[in-house]
């Protein structure tokens, strides 16, 4: 591992601390425009960098102490000692993995909360102009950026352009990828193959690792379903478009060839200064360690048993024997999980502290199972997401996660796609006081009498952020309602809304000329002809924040969709088919 890992590693422990590599994206299209005004305000010394984050992360001044103690400033190119320890603290991984800099900051930008990005600014300043040190890739470089128990296919369309705000970690090599410690190649799992001339190096990285800064631009070039349960998404890097502020480096085009050309840093790379830090760090890191005893070290944050059908007693077994370490993901999809079973996971559940996300997805459980897993999470403290896509959810399993919503703030995301709640569930679920920045509720039966109910919670929210309805029949009638509620919204940035049976786009057009804050629009499926198309495209010339828009498998002739794309070329993503 990178050095800074060595501080983490037990005597005997091979190098197993590698969860950055699969920190899920976050591929929002709003603007962060909090990077720019960072590297336009003056630089800490790193003490006092990492003030604001004392309260977050355990030890963080000790950690820096040890770094700088065991650095020079000539371990890399130009880097100062604050620069090359914020890049340190950055890669370097512990247990839980809540506690570390990669997640909280990732976290952190994910949400988007002004008053916690403050506490990151002097720290992120340090790091942006750390990795604006390093060597680039350069052109055609191919790196790969893994995510366990996830397929992630769906959410990234061909031909499809995304940016991804938070800090990625990569690996230059497929094989060492699919390592155990890695990746793996067993249960669901998603690669993306990666195209890039932007990628920071880290020379002293024994895994030659490669981080792509905020701000990271790509188009998905294509998707390949193999049949061991691995995705892969191929992407190419390409131009930042002329919304995003921060460019994670200079970017030269010519007419006559439109890829971007790199500009590659020259550095000198000393490998044998290198592998003496890395000794170095880890003598000092073990008698800490041995001394404090703060660190518990443990070599598994995920527990994948997706697919597996497992007995009681085995799942038992299961969760009794793994749950009792610091497991962060549990993913029980595919696992045939029926009333007693779940009964088995809530009891397991009730005394865990360190689960942030649970996938329960493609199980029969039903209304029962519903109300025992909402009850244990009536007091949770620690969950994050939720999933209970295509579990037989029913109106009443509204009722049951609504109460548990009532009493528990902590959740931010809830998957319930592919299910029957139908109009009466939603009116159950939606009545309280909601505080999710993500809700999927795909598929559900809702028609356009549901939509008032979902009217009223669009009206009142705060902290929606993502929301999809796609699949429900709610048609014009639906839509209207939908988008009136909306005006006077200011969190919601991302609105999927496919396949749900709409023609007339009056309501949709008067949203995109007032709202101020989606960034994206999923219409994919619809009943779109000429008719409506002349006014969204007069809707989409006026309204200044949407970056993203799937109009595609629509009924509009290639007359319009060549005014489409000539406003694409402009400013604005649009997937046409």
């Amino acid at each position: 591992m990178a050095t800074a890992n060595a501080l983490f590693d037990s005597e005997d422990d091979e190098d197993t601390n590698n969860l950055r590599y699969f920190d899920i994206p976050y591929a929002a299209n709003k603007d962060k425009q909090f990077l720019s005004s960072i590297l336009n305000s003056p630089l800490l010394q790193i003490e006092e960098a990492i003030k604001p984050l004392v309260h977050l992360i355990d030890d963080i001044a000790t950690k820096v102490y040890i770094i700088k103690q065991q650095s020079t400033v000539d371990d890399t190119s130009d880097l100062t000692l604050d620069e090359l320890g914020a890049i340190h603290l950055y890669i370097g991984e512990r247990l839980p993995p809540t506690k570390c800099i990669y997640y909280l900051l990732n976290e952190t930008i994910r949400r988007g909360f002004p008053e916690e990005l403050q506490l990151w600014h002097p720290y992120l300043n340090l790091l942006l102009t750390a990795l604006g040190k390093l060597p680039s890739t350069g052109h055609h470089c191919t790196v790969y950026r893994g995510v366990r128990s996830c397929d992630l296919s769906d959410e990234y369309k061909n031909d499809g352009r995304y940016t991804w705000w938070t800090f990625g970690s990569c690996l230059r090599s497929l094989d060492q990828m699919k390592l155990p410690t890695f990746l793996g190649k067993q249960g669901v799992r998603t690669i993306f193959k990666i195209d890039c001339y932007s990628g920071k190096r880290l020379p002293w990285s024994e895994d030659d690792e490669v981080i792509l800064m905020p701000g990271f631009h790509f188009q998905v070039i294509g998707k390949l379903r193999s049949l061991d349960d691995l995705n892969t998404i191929y992407v190419r890097e390409i131009p930042p478009s002329s919304t995003e502020i921060m460019s994670p480096v200079p970017v030269v085009t010519t007419v006559e060839h439109v890829e971007p050309l790199s500009l590659v840093v020259e550095t000198k790379q000393r490998q044998k200064s290198a592998m003496e830090l890395r000794k170095s760090f880890k003598n000092t890191a073990h008698r800490i360690i041995k001394m404090s005893k703060v660190l518990d070290v443990c070599s598994d944050h995920i527990l994948e048993l997706s697919g597996k059908k497992l007995p009681i007693d085995g799942l038992k077994h299961s969760l009794n024997e793994r749950l009792t370490q610091d497991i962060t993901i549990l993913n029980l999809s595919k696992t045939n999980l029926t009333k007693a079973k779940v009964k088995v996971v809530a009891e397991v559940l009730r005394k865990n502290s360190t689960l942030i996300e649970l996938n329960l997805s493609y199980n029969p459980f039903g209304n029962a199972g519903c109300l025992l897993i909402a009850q244990t999470l009536h007091g949770n403290k620690h969950l994050i997401t939720l999933n209970l896509y295509n579990t037989k959810l029913s109106c009443d399993a509204g009722q049951y996660l609504a109460e548990m919503l009532s009493l528990n703030h902590h959740l931010r995301s809830l998957h319930l796609g592919v299910n029957s709640l139908g109009n009466l569930g939603i009116k159950y679920l939606l009545n309280g006081n909601i505080q999710l920045h993500h809700l999927n509720l795909c598929c559900n039966k809702i028609d356009q009498d549901g939509c008032q109910y979902l009217a009223d919670f669009l009206e009142k929210n705060q902290t929606l952020k993502q929301f999809d309805v796609g699949g429900n029949p709610i048609k014009d009638k639906g839509i209207k309602i939908l988008c009136n509620s909306l005006m006077s919204n200011k969190t919601l940035i991302d609105l999927h809304m496919w396949h749900c049976q709409i023609s007339n786009l009056e309501g949709i057009c008067n949203l995109l000329k007032s709202h101020s804050t989606l960034a994206e629009m999923d219409l994919e499926g619809n009943q779109i002809t000429d008719e409506h198309a002349d006014g969204l495209l007069l809707a989409l010339e006026t309204n200044k924040t949407l970056e993203k828009l799937n109009i595609s498998d629509s009924k509009i002739s290639d007359k319009f969709k060549k005014k489409f794309q000539q406003l694409a070329i402009v400013r604005l993503s649009i997937i046409l088919q």
